[in-house]
């Protein structure tokens, strides 16, 4: 076989590096402005759940729904509104009796009352329910918050996955080209035939449509992140920062936060308080609401022996015979026995949850520990050993090539993997009850 040309194998050696390429498609991602999210800046937990509590459109009908449940405890502690009476009686029709009395001045009588509801037994049940289902309602928009933020992060994640397999992407196509290109300048010499030189450009035309297809899932997953955030999310900018936003959350210490104090498990405890408030409130039902009335009468029929100016008291009270409560009493049963049900469900769920994700997440560890401890570095060197072989004219530039594409698919493969680790991740986090730290208009109510 003829030896290629040393200018040549020079040339081809300046474009294959054994360390991963920036990825040139995408701009350094500018400072974060509103509307807008840098995930190469992109805050911490904390800091996330802050920026999508503010901005997030998603989330403004959860604070309606906050404003709402404390519009409801407001209520629940006002006494009910008295009622002001007016009235005028005995107008006469016809003749007076006797006759001859002023049908203005002499016959009617005028009354001003004002009347009151009392409710005794049951302000304190209603205060109790409102307050509870106040806080049910604080947890559970918080519990959203906490997944909106987890589901931002994982949307950031995809997107600094594809960005690491653009650039090794573009790498690969790189070193399709000059393939391509030394295949070529084999067959002119007659050192090859012409089908390597035409399977070598098919390759790169492949390359060269996953390259284009990968460029066009950066832009649906920056799409998607910015439809999770609320935001337009940026892209990292590179694939240096985008693996170091990988491995910086993969490094994260396990969580280790006790289950119940979980957002959604506490909500479900606030709601089974707010049905045993709501029941008792319906059992006493039974008391029954007297409404008193104190009123003055001005009557000027005094010539039949009426009294021209008087007061009284009325006392009105209803007989609870037929509506008791009942129906409210077993709505209220059903609602608390629903939260208890649901809370031991999820509570059973999340310990299987646990127990599944540690044991794949320590395999994911090894998995991945085993690639880049191992499988990585044993490819780097052969690489290397290659380069130095051929810059000696012991291997085929042809070996190289081969060599370094192998070595970026086993990138490639590696991104994927530190994708699934991060979903593993951040699946343990969502199980466990750590998260970022409610906004204090929420963290007042619970």
């Amino acid at each position: 076989m003829r030896r290629v040309p040393p200018l040549l194998i020079s040339c081809l050696l300046l474009g294959a590096t054994t360390a991963p390429a920036q990825a040139p498609s995408a701009d350094p991602s500018p400072a974060s402005s509103p509307g807008t999210l840098a995930l190469a800046s992109l805050p911490d937990e904390d800091g996330l759940a802050s920026l999508l509590w503010e901005h997030s459109p998603e989330l403004a009908t959860a604070r309606a729904r906050v404003a709402s449940a404390r519009s409801d405890l407001t209520r629940a502690g006002l006494r009910p509104n008295p009622e002001l009476e007016l009235g005028a009686n005995t107008l006469p029709l016809g003749p007076t009796n006797p006759p001859g009395l002023n049908r203005l001045t002499e016959v009617p009588n005028f009354s001003v009352g004002l009347s009151q509801l009392i409710e005794p037994g049951k302000r304190g049940p209603r205060q109790d329910a409102a307050r509870a289902a106040l806080a049910s309602t604080a947890l559970e928009v918080q519990a959203g918050l906490r997944a909106r933020t987890y589901d931002v992060l994982e949307r950031a994640a995809e997107v600094a996955t594809v960005e690491v397999r653009l650039s090794e992407l573009e790498r690969l196509a790189g070193d399709a080209a000059r393939l391509t290109e030394l295949q070529r300048a084999r067959a002119q010499r007659g050192d090859t035939s012409g089908l390597d030189a035409d399977r070598a450009m098919l390759e790169e035309a492949q390359l060269q449509e996953q390259l284009s297809g990968e460029r066009n899932h950066l832009a649906e997953t920056l799409l998607e992140c910015s439809r999770t955030a609320g935001l337009t999310c940026m892209p990292f900018g590179g694939s240096e920062a985008a693996a170091g936003f990988l491995a910086t959350r993969l490094s994260h210490p396990r969580p280790t936060a006790e289950l119940e104090q979980r957002p959604d498990l506490r909500a479900l405890e606030a709601q089974q308080r707010s049905a045993q408030a709501a029941l008792t409130l319906a059992r006493r039902r039974w008391i029954p609401d007297p409404t008193v009335r104190a009123g003055y009468v001005y009557d000027q029929f005094v010539i039949s022996g009426n009294q021209l100016h008087s007061v009284g008291i009325n006392l009105s009270i209803p007989l609870p015979l037929f509506d008791r409560g009942q129906a409210d009493v077993l709505a209220a049963s059903a609602a608390s026995e629903a939260a208890a049900k649901t809370h031991a469900q999820l509570t059973t769920q999340a310990q299987r949850e646990l127990t599944s994700l540690s044991a794949r997440r320590d395999a994911m560890e090894a998995r991945r520990t085993r690639v880049r401890t191992q499988t990585l570095p044993q490819a780097s060197q052969l690489v290397q050993r290659l380069e130095a072989a051929v810059r000696a004219g012991g291997a085929s530039m042809l070996e190289l090539l081969l060599a370094r594409r192998t070595y970026g698919q086993l990138l490639l493969d590696a991104a994927e993997l530190d994708l699934s680790a991060f979903r593993l991740a951040v699946a343990l986090e969502r199980v466990h009850a750590g998260g970022p730290k409610p906004p204090p208009e929420l963290s007042e109510h619970f």
